[in-house]
């Protein structure tokens, strides 16, 4: 069902995403080796090339510091496994402190796996260790060792997911449920609406954030929240398809817009956005060489600002089709203060797109990998993004360098 596919994929989280994952491995490691700092050993973390790529110069929670190293040593030392993706969300600075000693202790390496991948190997100095894989999805703690003992082993297939789940549907049965919705996903929506706008808010009081160039008020607010999120305010945002930015950027372009149209409109608007943005995740992946703030949540916007200003079915999905044409390549050099940049790019085209939809221009068929069918556009972007995965290598070698 379309609730549960929502429900699975739009998770309120506390920083970015990918250390966030890395920190609650270690948190499950901390609670079953309950080892103190003076009696751990080291710690062993085996990442995906996506998940380092997303962790090596953004900012975690409640810090001025990036690295997966401080998001590892956070997790072990305060983070509360049981609240999941925001683990992090007790962060201090007596934690933070300790934090920086435990970091000599922790050693990071990089796999070829083509999905989510955290594995954690926690060992004491008397060489007890406790090892966590987290696979697929962000908070999907798939196995669980201790010593020799498995006492929980979950294997993640890829084509098992409930996000993959979403495929079985259309767009035009995505749009069937918008319009006729599940009462709790829109009091969902609701929460979601308003947990980001209001880090959205506290970004726009941060010293130099990006949003003073926005040359809008509903572009200011994706450019804050963006930022404030990259940059490690200790706020929650609520994720979609895994992500925080893609989050904010699917649905504060119509949020934004809550005193010109019905709360209920707005609600469904909002759905569809994110919706829509789960639809393409599900053929691209959760983490791709494409950026999904910048591009395919501007997708979700457009087809969301498209449904808001009363635009019928096929305008809604031209364009989606329209925004695909226009910002499929912009791609993911990692997450870092300057994706607030790249989803201004991605609201701008959504709602420029939107005004060209609703005026019945789109890109005809044909044009680039634009499709005549929408669907056959986004499995289009799914294989083109699989088909280049060694950039996520080739980019590891110049993030970070000035």
């Amino acid at each position: 069902m379309i609730k549960d596919i929502f429900f699975d994929q739009v998770k309120p989280a506390y920083g970015c995403t990918e250390p966030i994952a890395v920190a609650l491995s270690t948190a499950t490691a901390k609670k079953y080796l309950n080892e103190t700092l003076e009696d751990l050993k080291e710690i062993n973390i085996t990442l995906d090339k996506n998940t380092y790529k997303n962790g090596l110069v953004v900012n975690i929670p409640g810090t001025n510091i990036f690295g997966l190293e401080i998001a590892a040593a956070l997790g072990y030392l305060c983070g509360i496994p049981e609240k999941g993706l925001e683990v992090l969300k007790d962060v201090n600075s007596q934690c933070l402190s300790k934090a920086t000693n435990l970091k000599n202790k922790i050693k990071i390496e990089i796999n070829d796996m083509p999905y989510l991948y955290v594995e954690t190997i926690a060992v004491s100095k008397d060489n007890h260790t406790v090892k966590i894989l987290i696979e697929g999805k962000h908070d999907n703690i798939a196995k669980i060792t201790i010593d020799s003992n498995t006492i929980l082993d979950k294997p993640f297939n890829p084509s098992k997911t409930t996000l993959e789940n979403i495929k079985k549907y259309s767009i035009d049965e995505i749009i069937d449920y918008v319009e006729n919705p599940d009462k709790e996903v829109l009091d969902y929506v609701e929460k979601a609406i308003e947990m980001n706008i209001d880090i959205a808010k506290y970004g726009m009081q941060m010293k130099g954030n990006f949003s003073n160039a926005a040359i809008n008020e509903y572009v200011k607010y994706v450019s804050a929240g963006v930022d404030a999120r990259m940059s490690g305010v200790l706020k929650p945002v609520m994720t979609v398809a895994g992500s925080g930015n893609q989050g904010l950027s699917c649905i504060l372009p119509i949020a934004t817009k809550r005193e010109e149209y019905d709360k209920e409109k707005i609600l469904k608007a909002t759905l569809l956005s994110i919706l829509v943005t789960i639809y393409i995740k599900a053929y691209t992946g959760l983490l791709t060489p494409i950026c999904g703030a910048g591009s395919i949540s501007a997708a979700g916007s457009a087809a969301g600002l498209t449904y808001l200003k009363g635009g019928n079915r096929q305008q809604i999905k031209n364009a989606i089709n329209d925004t695909i044409g226009t910002l499929f390549g912009l791609t993911c050099d990692g997450a870092k203060r300057g994706c607030a940049l790249k989803a201004v790019t991605g609201t701008l085209t959504a709602i420029q797109v939107s005004e060209l939809a609703i005026n019945n221009i789109d890109v005809p068929c044909g044009n680039g990998i634009v499709a005549k069918d929408v669907e056959e556009t986004i499995r289009r972007v799914g294989k083109l993004t699989n088909s280049v995965k060694q950039f996520d290598k080739d980019v590891l070698d110049y993030i970070g360098k000035c």
